[in-house]
């Protein structure tokens, strides 16, 4: 008799266990998958609140509605939040852009730049070759920003 009580409890208490706590951590203009009984659709956040998200779709779906339409996402609608990161690199002080950085350091500009400084025969070029395969290492691989899935019940038309 215990056990059937106690497994009854902890099936009502799991939606009260959903890890939404991620949903304060959307920020304005962060992308957002939502995932609905409908369907799922992708938005970005155009305004939040401590309560709710407003969100603008990228693209007609019909489970969400019309492009560009603004919807409102309740935090008491949201069962749950995920965060899509995803880590390239073993240690986590070492970011992904520094670890391209290194790379085109010493894959393309060190020859690059030994070949450049030997047709040129200038020091300065090579160093330019050398530095901004470097840089574009980093601009290539830097980090953007957070996707979000978030499983929802429902969302609400927004007023314009």
């Amino acid at each position: 008799m215990f056990d059937r009580i106690s497994i009854a409890l902890w099936l009502v208490a799991m939606p009260a266990m959903a890890d939404s706590r991620l949903l304060r951590e959307i920020r304005t203009k962060d992308t957002v998958t939502l995932v609905l009984p409908d369907g799922e659709c992708d938005a970005k956040v155009v305004t939040r609140s401590l309560e709710q998200l407003t969100l603008r779709l990228k693209k007609k779906t019909a489970g969400c509605g019309e492009r560009e339409a603004l919807v409102t996402l309740s935090r008491f609608s949201v069962t749950d939040v995920v965060e899509n990161r995803r880590r390239m690199e073993r240690d986590p002080r070492q970011s992904r852009a520094a670890f391209c950085s290194i790379a085109a350091f010493s894959l393309v500009g060190a020859p690059g730049a030994l070949a450049v400084g030997e047709a040129t025969g200038s020091g300065p070029v090579a160093l330019l070759v050398l530095f901004g395969s470097a840089v574009g290492g980093a601009v290539l691989c830097r980090e953007r920003s957070t996707r979000y899935t978030v499983f929802s019940d429902q969302i609400i038309a927004a007023q314009p």
